[in-house]
């Protein structure tokens, strides 16, 4: 199983969710978070750090304490839910580039995309982690699943609207 979790702002309402796929791309666990909408003051008393602190501690690492099928790994899109070694964040290269490993990132070619595999800060590349990324894309779209987050967060916070 592989997990993938997005942490978005919309229209001031922070919310995240976390989506368990099996190799096929088939939903077995979808969790989210209800949406947060700060207030004034603790806009003025976080500053430029709420965003960091609503999305990462306590949304993103809420979500993850909340599943009860533990993946594989986790994909995100973002860099600042890079907490963890089982983290990776993905993300889809404009052309196809050399395949590269150094240090936490590697490039890797699937198919005609090249993909860059960024990992926590201060941590090497785990082969592992990148073949199993590399079998999963054999099967499915590997960045699809973000967008049935996306749509769902968005359905989310139109239905509380109402």
């Amino acid at each position: 199983m592989i997990g993938y979790l997005s942490v978005l702002n919309l229209e001031r309402k922070h919310i995240g969710g976390m989506l368990i796929v099996n190799e096929y791309g088939i939903p077995v666990e979808f969790k989210y978070s209800e949406p947060i909408t700060p207030t004034k003051l603790q806009e003025i008393i976080y500053g430029n750090s709420l965003e960091y602190y609503l999305h990462t501690e306590i949304i993103a690492k809420g979500l993850i304490q909340k599943i009860e099928n533990k993946p594989e790994l986790i994909l995100v899109q973002d860099p600042t839910l890079l907490f963890d070694k089982n983290i990776v964040m993905i993300t889809i290269l404009p052309q196809m580039v050399q395949e590269k490993k150094e240090n936490n990132e590697a490039i890797v070619n699937l198919n005609t995309k090249s993909i860059r595999l960024t990992f926590q800060e201060g941590t090497k590349c785990d082969d592992s982690i990148v073949q199993k990324i590399i079998d999963y894309a054999s099967k499915l779209d590997i960045i699809e699943p973000f967008d049935r987050i996306e749509r769902a967060l968005e359905y989310v916070c139109e239905s509380q609207e109402r």
